[in-house]
């Protein structure tokens, strides 16, 4: 009995593996980086505060980084107290996680620049733009304490006492009851950044006069020789001072009085955490980590990296980011490595020939060696979105207007066409442009251009499938044209920013802002998502490549999942069958959805259609190369009337066709 048991469970386990869908998957190592306001630290875990993009959270040292659901927010000041975590951002106030930032509460404070906290109970002190705020019920209601006509950088709570570090040159203020009264102290013309405290020991980091400490409770301060620097963020453990400066990482051992670079004096350190031999910085670049106290750093895998442009060239993919500059990959993604284009916003790439081209925020660049080396042309004082090419004539679209090359992209002129081109793609040798007013042609080469009837529409994206020309809007959604733009029809995806689309075997891919990937496989007339572990983040780009597609996100570098995975087709088996079979649908009748099972002997093409009682094809389900085994196909059929319809698979000579009845 327990052998059978144990079989069945075997069996059970074996079917939950195999007929397990997979998700979309970050991609992005090596592509690095992020502007971290703030950290901090508890056990194994490590928070930080970004700018725009809310708070990331490692579980394993640093090691890897995860968005938490706060992801839209500049996060100024974290503090982990408990089970809580709180967040401090910028003009929306405070939030409270109590789930490890799965999800988000935003308290009554929701207004305030919320510059720095101090969290013991359900006592929260809060200083803001506008002064210090209390709750004295974990966040549920506030009160102005009695400073609040100041800008408050920073607050600590040591020996009993309350110190603020104020913004503009006014030093620190104490108060000895709770912040319902406050004084200045005699450091009094300085503003004050970060502040850090043990006992009467009170340390403040100044803007550009250094480190500041009393040793009796804020009566009397003293400058010490590090006295020259931005100090962002204080924290210590004993005697030991730690300050994130704008020339690094800082160590003081004996109380302050003395300090040396740790480490990281090229970057801007914002934000700092100690938690044993593991310390952070969290700079202008990302998260950097040393697990040896500051005897070596190196940079972590933290892809706060916007990524608005991707291109394959076959052998290796390129990505182009917001303020980074350009990455490529040798190995589909998996590994990035930074190109000599770097701390540029890269809007487009394209490829012609065995060129790259990159438009920059200063015009265009050129590399003829797999982006080794870039060349900048001679189009270089504005930015360009959008790049096109007949031949060896190379147009692009730029922040005031448009332009046009004829050899090669190394000269530009200036072309009358003054709309901004987000968009370009070729139709035979008919160029077609998106713009902020709709979609523009030229059947000359862009000597001359028309306005198609898609107008008064933002259009961020083009693509041609087939006869079918495809648009993505500003609010709108997706458009389509089935006659060369004479005539537009919006979708049923028509209340989302559409920032990016694609196309490949029929199926029409669409990258949102804030809502993720939409995909339709009956040319727009149904849209499903498809964010499962991608969820609604933004999508500036869309590239499908080795039977993936990959996704250029606004705040987490690159992700990509299996074409046939997103599009409904999962291999259940890897074992090579006896023959070629294809199996009856599952359930049948159905409404809207049935499973379509089928084996394949060889490798080769795989086509498996729909089509109705007069013959005509009205699906194609799959039309790829696939290896053998054991495969199944989710088809909704939510676009398709009730009645009779028939499924075809060919592959390597093997032809098999069954019924099936869609009943609504």
């Amino acid at each position: 009995m327990k052998i059978f048991k144990a079989a069945i469970f075997i069996f059970i386990s074996f079917l939950t593996a195999t007929y397990s869908y997979s998700q979309w998957s970050q991609t992005s190592s090596g592509i690095n980086g992020g502007n971290v306001k703030c950290m901090t630290s508890v056990g194994n875990s490590v928070y930080a505060g970004t700018n725009l993009y809310g708070v990331y959270r490692s579980t394993d040292n640093g090691v890897t980084w995860i968005q938490t659901a706060l992801n839209n927010r500049t996060v100024y000041s974290l503090v982990v107290s408990g089970s809580n975590i709180y967040a401090g951002t910028s003009l929306y106030g405070l939030y409270i996680s109590s789930n490890n930032g799965e999800s988000w509460t935003q308290t009554s404070l929701n207004s305030q620049i919320i510059y720095s906290m101090y969290v013991n109970g359900n006592n929260i002190y809060c200083g803001t733009d506008q002064g210090v705020y209390i709750s004295s019920n974990n966040g549920a209601n506030w009160t102005p304490s009695g400073f609040s006509t100041n800008e408050i950088y920073s607050i600590c709570v040591t020996g009993g006492n309350m110190y603020a570090g104020v913004s503009i040159a006014a030093g620190v203020y104490k108060s000895t009851n709770n912040g319902v009264n406050w004084t200045q102290t005699s450091l009094n013309n300085r503003a004050i950044y970060s502040m850090y405290g043990e006992g009467n020991n009170v340390y403040a980091g100044s803007n550009n006069y250094g480190f500041y400490y009393s040793t009796n409770a804020g009566l009397n301060w003293t400058q010490s020789s590090f006295n020259s620097s931005l100090i962002y963020a204080l924290t210590g453990t004993g005697s030991n001072l730690y300050a994130g400066t704008n020339l690094g990482f800082y160590r003081s051992t004996d109380s302050g009085v003395n300090w040396g670079l740790l480490g990281l004096g090229d970057q801007i350190v914002q934000g700092i955490a100690v938690s044993g031999t593991n310390f952070y910085g969290g700079s202008l670049n990302g998260i950097f980590k040393s697990s040896n106290s500051g005897a070596n750093w190196a940079q972590s895998e933290f892809h706060n990296v916007p990524v608005y442009s991707l291109l394959n060239t076959g052998s290796i993919m390129f990505a182009g980011t917001g303020g980074n500059g350009i990455y490529k990959s040798i190995n589909s993604g998996q590994n990035w490595t930074k190109t000599s284009m770097n701390g540029l916003n890269i809007p487009c790439l394209a490829m012609n020939g065995s060129t790259i081209y990159a438009g920059a925020d200063n015009g265009v660049q050129i590399s003829s060696d797999n982006g080794v080396t870039w060349i900048e042309t001679s189009f270089t004082n504005e930015v360009v979105f959008s790049l096109a090419f007949n031949g060896s004539t190379v147009f692009a679209g730029g922040g005031y207007g448009f332009h046009i090359s004829t050899n090669g992209g190394m000269n530009w002129t200036a072309t009358a066409f003054h709309e901004v081109c987000l968009a370009l793609v070729m139709s035979g040798n008919n160029l077609y442009a998106g713009t902020y007013n709709g979609v523009f042609y030229s059947t000359n080469n862009s000597a001359t251009w028309n306005q198609t009837s898609l107008t008064n529409e933002t259009v961020n994206a083009l693509v041609i499938n087939g006869s079918t020309f495809i648009a993505g809007t500003n609010f709108d959604g997706v458009f389509i044209s089935t006659n060369s733009g004479a005539n537009w029809t919006q979708t049923s995806l028509n209340d989302k920013d559409v920032y990016s689309l694609s196309v490949n075997n029929g199926v029409i891919y669409a990258g949102t802002i804030g809502s993720g990937i939409y995909i339709s496989t009956n040319n727009g007339q149904t849209w499903i998502q498809k964010n499962q572990g991608l969820g609604n983040q933004s999508i500036y780009g869309l590239l499908i490549a080795n039977g993936n597609i990959y996704s250029a996100t606004d705040a987490n570098a690159v992700w990509k999942r299996s074409i046939s995975d997103i599009i409904g087709i999962r291999q259940i088996s890897g074992q090579v069958p006896d023959n070629f079979n294809l199996n009856q649908n599952y359930p049948n009748p159905f409404n809207p959805s049935t499973t379509i099972q089928y084996s394949i002997l060889r490798s080769g093409i795989v086509n498996l259609t729909v089509f109705d009682i007069t013959g005509k094809t009205v699906r194609t389900l799959i039309n790829s190369m696939q290896s053998p085994g054991i495969y199944q196909y989710e088809f909704n059929a939510s676009h398709l009337t009730s009645g009779v319809y028939f499924y075809k698979l060919e592959s390597e000579g093997f032809t098999d066709v069954k019924k099936m009845f869609l009943v609504k």
